[in-house]
């Protein structure tokens, strides 16, 4: 389906001009073993997007061919979210109104850090909520949470999707964000997908200069992305087979899924 496979282990922290080792990027082609992006060994969430957007205008170009992205980051909300109206947002009844809302409130974490954007549905009624493809994996945090004491994946989904919402905006003639542009994307066109990659952490062995988790979460990503497309079963978990059709219909399109969890 692909031809090139991007691990992507993303941080909320700082701003979003500041390059750490939290943020890795590690991509797959024909080799064998997948290579730190660029051969950077930190990122800046600017970095990133300016990665992925020049990868996209060479493939629109013609000069690339499709990738596969993996981020490790939230691209939706929980269901009550979007079934909530308040006099802050309005109900949703579809991803990218809710992706276009969301950038609208949070666009300040393009040059600001998460913590310093006040937006106006915070608090959240309930920050430890989870979406159901959350529930389906042992120890996945809310998106919600964003309580500075905690570990948690609330500051990278806040910090990433407004970057994810301008590249849908300007890319969507490449870009397809699986699930919410539908299970199987058409040919030809680059997919961003969610991941989590403590589920992947135990499969690979690793090179000897990878050292810290942030790395080799990202070398997992872009392997697994690798191994199972070329094995043929990349189709299978981007169809959801073992889903039932109501949870199909009408938690998948709007909450998403985890790449991988079935």
């Amino acid at each position: 389906m692909f031809s090139h496979y991007i691990g992507i282990d993303y941080s909320g922290k700082g701003l979003p001009s500041q390059r750490h080792t939290a943020i890795q990027v590690f991509e797959a082609s024909a080799g064998p073993m997948p290579v730190r992006a660029q051969d950077k060994s930190s990122w800046s969430r600017q970095g990133v997007y300016r990665y992925l957007a020049e990868r996209l205008e060479a493939q629109r170009a013609g000069s690339l061919e499709p990738m596969i992205v993996g981020m490790d980051h939230g691209l939706s909300f929980p269901l009550s979210y979007f079934r909530e109206a308040s006099p802050s947002k309005p109900e949703f009844h579809s991803w990218i109104s809710f992706l276009a809302h969301f950038h609208d409130m949070w666009q300040g974490v393009k040059t600001e850090s998460v913590s310093s954007v006040q937006a106006p549905t915070l608090p959240y009624a309930n920050p430890t909520e989870l979406r159901l493809t959350e529930k389906f994996t042992p120890a996945a945090k809310s998106v919600l949470n964003l309580n500075p004491t905690l570990i948690s994946v609330a500051f990278s989904t806040h910090a990433g999707l407004p970057w994810i919402y301008e590249l849908r905006n300007e890319y969507a003639d490449v870009l397809h964000v699986w699930p919410y542009d539908g299970l199987v994307p058409e040919a030809g066109m680059s997919v961003i997908a969610e991941v989590y990659p403590s589920m992947l952490h135990h499969r690979f062995d690793y090179p000897p200069e990878l050292t810290k988790r942030d790395e080799k979460d990202a070398y997992a990503i872009a392997k697994w992305l690798q191994e199972q497309d070329n094995g043929g079963t990349l189709r299978h978990y981007m169809s959801l087979v073992t889903l039932d059709r109501g949870r199909l219909a009408a938690v998948v399109p709007l909450e998403g899924w985890i790449l991988g969890v079935l």
